[in-house]
This record gives C-alpha cells, structure tokens and sequence, in this order.
C-alpha cells in the first residue's frame, strides 16, 4: 500500500513512516519537493497544511500521489499547546480533519484517525480500566477538539479506522510526555519542570514505536469501520516511573519535577487492549524500563534543536498561567 500521513514531521508520525516501510508498504511524503503540489499551502515548519487548502487540492494530491491510506495524524496535541495556540488548534483538530475526511471519500481511500484516550470520563473508571465503551466526557480543549474530529470520521467517512494511544512516549521528538521531559530534565540539570500530574496516580505509558505497530496491524487486517484503544497494558503509578527513571539514568529527580497534583484531572488511566487483541492479536510490547533505556539512549544524544520543554518555557516567558486549563 502507498501510505501517506497528515502532520508527518511529528512525533508519532516519524515512527509510523519508519513501521510502513518496515512492513513493506511505501510511505509516500506530502512535504518533499518531489511529491509536492504547487497549489499546496505548506505551515511555518514545511508541512502540508491540513486546514488552509480546499478540499479540492487534498483530492488532487491524493490522486497525483496514487494513495491507498491517509492517516490523519497533523493535530494541535496537548493540553498546554492548545491552550497556547488556540486557533490554530481548533482549525487543524477539527476543520483539518472534516477536509481531509471529505478527501479521502471522494477518492475511496481508507482514512485512519490518531485519536486520544483523553475523551473519556476518567473520573469514572479510578479503580477499573477504560474500554471502547466507557463513557465520553471531554474535560479541556484539547479533548473536545479531538472528539469532535473523530466524530466527523465515524459519522461521515466512507472506510476509516480511529486509533487511541494512551500516553505515548519516545526518545528524541517526544515533545509532551512526563518521560521525555524528565530524561531531558536530567541531560541538562533542568529543576523545578512543572508537571500537571499526581505522583500517586496510576498511567500507562506505551512506547511510540508499539503504538505504531498496532496501528500498522490494523492497517494491514481486514477490520474496518471500528474503533479501537492501543496501550501497553503496563500501568505504574506516577511515582514508580519516575523511580525507574532514576534507575535507568543513575540520577536522581528530586528538585528536577514540580509536581502540580490538583492539576491531575484524569487521576488514574489505563485501558484495556482487549477488543484490539481479539481484531487482530497480542502487541506483545516492550517493557516500561525496556522503553525509557532506549529512549534515554536517544535522547542523551539528541541535538541542540530538541527541547521538550519549550511550551513550558514559552508559557513561562509570556506568564501564562497554564494551571487554568487543567480542570481540578
């Protein structure tokens, strides 16, 4: 399958290009000037903008590329960046994707959605996991953008899959999760990084790479028209991953987080990856210590450029209170 992805200088969306070609398939690039089209509007950083081109010129693209899935992945993604970029967030979460949708019907494409887990009533499922079924109640910005971006899909797209990461985390790119900031933290004797978590409460960080997988697992099944969580099924409380940090990296991070617990809105999250096992099997994902070894790997070695800490840093600069938008 030719296989392009929306937003593909992004973090999930660099990995799942690499699992495309690993498998086989061809990952087709919007971004190059070899694939470009003139009638294309690009954003700041070189990517095919998904909102501020008709849906016209997406059908034209994908025609002139000869594509047989979209994923669309370009999002304004997280609770801090949204708030920070509020328009644009709300032109590429939700505007974005209704163009895109209409594109890939009228090309009779498979169009695959990057949700969140985000969208769910957490404060309902403290001590049980979330399942496809749990109960929708969006509580930020972020959310709400998200879900009414999938809703436009599952209501309106001809042939789509919608895919849930929980908390997905990496090395060099990752630019939100509580593993990423702390390993950087670390690199460079960064102290006080405010995080908008509990260290008592449980998460499920999956490594960026298993999600991925999963993704291409159902890609490359015959299950369409669904929806589906992807997680590692590996929970931890917030403080045992920090502790596994300091076991991977020989460091300690005391003084390097702030914890902000009032802030901790989703208080324990996990999932379930039952109705994603019984499509198309067993992840079989790697371990929480396995993930952050190779992600310290990655980003100890990472260049200048990256900086996992620039949105904190800019709300910071602009004295932007960012706890306003984490409902307590």
């Amino acid at each position: 399958m030719r296989i392009g992805i929306t937003g593909e200088q992004g973090f999930i969306a660099k990995n799942l290009a690499k699992e495309i070609n690993r498998l086989g398939h061809t990952f087709v690039s919007f971004d190059t000037d070899d694939f470009a089209n003139d009638n294309m509007n690009y954003t700041q950083d070189g990517s095919v903008c998904v909102y501020n081109n008709t849906v016209d010129n997406w059908v034209s693209l994908i025609q002139k590329l000869n594509l047989d899935v979209i994923v669309h992945n370009a999002a304004v993604v997280g609770t801090d960046v949204v708030a920070l970029n509020p328009d644009e967030a709300v032109n590429t979460n939700v505007l974005g994707t209704r163009k895109i949708t209409d594109a890939a019907n009228i090309t009779n494409i498979l169009n695959v959605y990057m949700g969140t887990t985000v969208i769910y009533d957490t404060f309902l499922y403290q001590e049980s996991d979330i399942t496809e079924e749990s109960v929708i109640f969006p509580r930020t910005d972020y959310a709400l953008q998200k879900y009414a971006g999938e809703m436009i899909v599952r209501n309106s797209a001809k042939n789509w899959l919608v895919t849930r990461p929980l908390f997905a985390y990496g090395g060099e790119g990752d630019m939100n999760s509580l593993i990423a900031k702390s390993l950087y933290g670390v690199k460079n004797n960064k102290t006080d990084i405010d995080m908008f978590l509990s260290p008592d409460k449980i998460k499920d960080y999956m490594h960026v790479e298993d999600f991925c997988k999963g993704v291409m697992m159902l890609v490359d099944s015959d299950v369409r028209n669904n929806h589906f969580n992807i997680t590692a099924e590996n929970p931890f409380n917030t403080a045992e991953i920090i502790s596994q940090i300091e076991e991977v990296t020989g460091y300690s991070l005391e003084g390097v987080v702030k914890w902000h617990s009032e802030t901790d809105y989703l208080g324990n999250h996990r999932l379930s990856c039952e109705k994603f096992k019984n499509a198309v099997g067993d992840l079989n994902a790697r371990t929480l210590k396995e993930g952050i070894r190779q992600s310290w790997q990655s980003i100890k070695n990472s260049g200048e450029e990256y900086n996992p800490l620039k949105y904190l840093e800019e709300a910071k600069e602009k004295d932007f209170d960012l706890k306003v938008h984490y409902p307590t």
